[in-house]
C-alpha cells in the first residue's frame, strides 16, 4: 500500500513539473540551443508589383531576437578558416585584421550581453564559410551578355531619360521664370528654362548611370543633378540677358531651392524603378528555384538575410521605394518619414546592441545594432558586404557597405 501512494506521489510531481514545463514554454517562439527565440507575425509586402498588398502577395517572416550561439545548427564548432588565426587545414595562418572567426563575442565579454542582444560575429562565422567562396545566389538578369544588368539598361534608355527629364523639368520651370522675372522685372520665359534644365537632367543621368553595370548610386544620382541644375540655370538666366538685372544672393537662392528639388525629386523616381526591378528580380529567381538560402548558424528553416531580402522586408513595413535603393555612410534617413526604425525594435525585437570593432574593443551599446547580410561583392576599395545599421544618432535605417572584419549581430529570416 505504501508502495503505491509513493507511485501515485510520483506521478503527480511528475505531472505538475511536466504541465509547468509546457506552460512556460512560450508558444510563440521555438527553442534552439538552449535558447528560446520569439518568432514574429510575417508581414506582407508587394510581391507582384502591382501597388496593392493583398492576399495574392507573399510574405515575409524572421525571428525577433538576435542570435546567440556557441555552435554550427548541426552541432559542429564554429567555423574557423581565413581570418581565424588559423586555416581549415590547420595550416596556422595569420590572423588578418578584425575580430577572429570561430567564436561568439559578447559585449566587454560578459555573457548577460549576449542573453540580452545576442552575439556578434565575423562574418565568415555568420555565414559558416569563408567570404571568398560565398558568391551571390544568383546573376542580375542579362539577357544579351553583356555583363550589364538588364533593369539598369532599361533605366538608362533614351526613352526613360527623356522621359524622367521632361516630368521633372516641366513640374518647375514655369515656378523658376516667375521668381526670376519678379527679381530681375525682365522677362526670361519658361520655355527656355525647361530647355535648360531638361538637358541638365538628361546630361546628368547619362553621367551618373554608367557609372557602374551592376548597381545604379542614388546618392550620385541626386548629387550631380542638383549640381548640373543649380549650373543650368545660372547659365540660362546669363544668356537671357537678365543675370545683370538680379541680385547674386536672390539668383543663388533661387537655384540651390529649385535645383535641390528637381535633384531629390529624380533621384526618387530612379530609385524607385530601381527598387521595383529588383524585387521582381528576386520573385523571379525564387519563383524558379535559382536563390539558394544561406542557413550560417540560423536554426533549421531560417537563414542569414541577403541585402534585397532585407530591401524587402524594409518595404514590407512601411520603407518607401524612394529609400530602398540608396546606400551609403551618409544615407542616415532611410525610411525617417515611415519610422521604420521604431517598428524594428518596438515590433520585431531589433536593438541597439553595439559591436565589437576590428581592433578588437568594444562599441555603442545602447546606441546602434548592425547587421549582417549574405550578400557579398568587391569593389575598388576590396571586398565588402551588405550590413544594416539603426543608431540612436540616425532616424532612418544605413545600409551600407562594410569592408572590416568587425563583429556584428545576427538576424535570421525564415525560408520561404
Amino acid at each position: 500500500m505504501r508502495k503505491n501512494i509513493f507511485v501515485v506521489l510520483g506521478l503527480i510531481v511528475c505531472l505538475t513539473a511536466c504541465h509547468k514545463k509546457t506552460k512556460d514554454t512560450p508558444a510563440d517562439s521555438i527553442e534552439y540551443q538552449g535558447k528560446y527565440y520569439k518568432v514574429v507575425e510575417p508581414v506582407k509586402y508587394d510581391s507582384n508589383g502591382d501597388g496593392v498588398i493583398d492576399g495574392s502577395d507573399s510574405s515575409i517572416g524572421m525571428l525577433g531576437a538576435n542570435i546567440s550561439v556557441d555552435q554550427n545548427p548541426d552541432g559542429s564548432p564554429l567555423y574557423k578558416g581565413e581570418g581565424s588565426g588559423e586555416d581549415p587545414a590547420g595550416g596556422g595562418e595569420t590572423q588578418k585584421q578584425g575580430v577572429a572567426t570561430g567564436e561568439k563575442l559578447c559585449y566587454h565579454n560578459l555573457e548577460k550581453y549576449c542573453s540580452k542582444n545576442g552575439g556578434f560575429y565575423a562574418f565568415e562565422t555568420s555565414v559558416n564559410t569563408s567570404q571568398t567562396s560565398l558568391s551571390q545566389n544568383y546573376s542580375d538578369d542579362d539577357v544579351n551578355n553583356n555583363n550589364i544588368a538588364d533593369y539598369i539598361e532599361d533605366i538608362r534608355s533614351a526613352e526613360n531619360v527623356e522621359r524622367v527629364s521632361f516630368i521633372n523639368a516641366s513640374k518647375y520651370a514655369a515656378e523658376i521664370a516667375k521668381k526670376i522675372e519678379k527679381a530681375a522685372k525682365k522677362q526670361i520665359g519658361t520655355n527656355y528654362l525647361y530647355n535648360s534644365i531638361k538637358d541638365a537632367v538628361a546630361q546628368a543621368l547619362n553621367e551618373v548611370l554608367y557609372e557602374s553595370n551592376e548597381r545604379i548610386n542614388i546618392t550620385n544620382v541626386e548629387t550631380i543633378i542638383d549640381a548640373r541644375v543649380s549650373t543650368a540655370i545660372i547659365n540660362a538666366t546669363d544668356e537671357a540677358g537678365v543675370i545683370g538685372s538680379i541680385p547674386s544672393e536672390t539668383l543663388v537662392s533661387i537655384c540651390s531651392e529649385y535645383s535641390a528639388l528637381i535633384a531629390k525629386n529624380t533621384a526618387d523616381d530612379i530609385a524607385t524603378a530601381t527598387t521595383k526591378a529588383i524585387i521582381a528580380q528576386y520573385e523571379k529567381h525564387m519563383a524558379n528555384g535559382s536563390i539558394q538560402n544561406v542557413q550560417g548558424i540560423c536554426p533549421n528553416g531560417y537563414h542569414i538575410p541577403s541585402d534585397f531580402e532585407w530591401m524587402i522586408f524594409e518595404s514590407a513595413i512601411g520603407m518607401s521605394d524612394a529609400d530602398l535603393a540608396k546606400g551609403g555612410e551618409t544615407e542616415t534617413t532611410r525610411g525617417a518619414d515611415a519610422n521604420i526604425v521604431k517598428k524594428m525594435v518596438d515590433d520585431y525585437g531589433f536593438s541597439f546592441g553595439g559591436y565589437a570593432s576590428i581592433n578588437g574593443t568594444y562599441a555603442q551599446l545602447g546606441e546602434a545594432g548592425v547587421y549582417w547580410s549574405s550578400t557579398t561583392g568587391h569593389d575598388d576599395l576590396g571586398d565588402f558586404v551588405w550590413v544594416r545599421q539603426i543608431d540612436t544618432s540616425y532616424s532612418g535605417v544605413v545600409r551600407f557597405k562594410m569592408y572590416e572584419k568587425s563583429g556584428l549581430s545576427v538576424r535570421c529570416f525564415k525560408d520561404n
